[in-house]
């Protein structure tokens, strides 16, 4: 098949490049989304079966009257006192820690410690695990999306500006022999 005379070489070019990152956001970006939301939730298993596995709970009482300390992730607001439970060791611990917002002094609520009787943050949920993967993966085809729209943009821009350039350059050497000619 032979190349069509009217097109010039820089729209051939400008053809190839956009179809080839047309394919790229087809199929690479889509499949790169996948594979780092796989990899976001297979990581956050991973730490949740770490903690499960070095943390655990214990029923703590409410020392204080809990205090809004901040927003969290997600919307809600972060309540905090100071909560008190017997260690590993038998041993009275205390330490401010997140309760939930209905609760009162006085009142027995589960705490997340680890090994050296810590407060630490509850594992990662089931659901939390794939709620972060399905924001990564998201995330990812986004950027790539809009990648893959700016990098075209800015190849036709580049190729426009050849091609005005060419053109001018062209017309530059001709016009001078056709303003000669007139009309008739």
């Amino acid at each position: 098949m032979r190349p069509n005379p009217v097109r010039r070489p820089v729209d051939r070019g400008v053809a190839v490049a956009v179809l080839g990152l047309l394919v790229v956001a087809l199929t690479v970006v889509p499949a790169l989304a996948l594979s780092t939301g796989k990899a976001e939730y297979l990581a956050q298993r991973r730490e949740a079966a770490a903690a499960l596995s070095s943390h655990h709970v214990v029923d703590a009482v409410v020392l204080t009257t809990p205090e809004m300390v901040g927003s969290e992730p997600g919307g809600g607001a972060s309540v905090r006192a100071d909560v008190g439970w017997t260690g590993h060791d038998g041993h009275p611990r205390a330490e401010r820690a997140e309760v939930p917002s209905s609760s009162r002094a006085g009142n027995r609520v589960p705490v997340w410690v680890d090994a050296a009787d810590r407060v630490t943050p509850p594992p990662p949920t089931e659901v939390v695990s794939r709620a972060s993967a399905t924001g990564t993966a998201v995330g990812v085809l986004a950027l790539g999306l809009l990648g893959c729209g700016a990098l075209t943009k800015t190849v036709r821009a580049v190729a426009d500006g050849w091609a005005r350039r060419r053109w001018e350059w062209e017309w530059a050497r001709v016009e001078p022999e056709w303003s000669r000619q007139g009309p008739g």
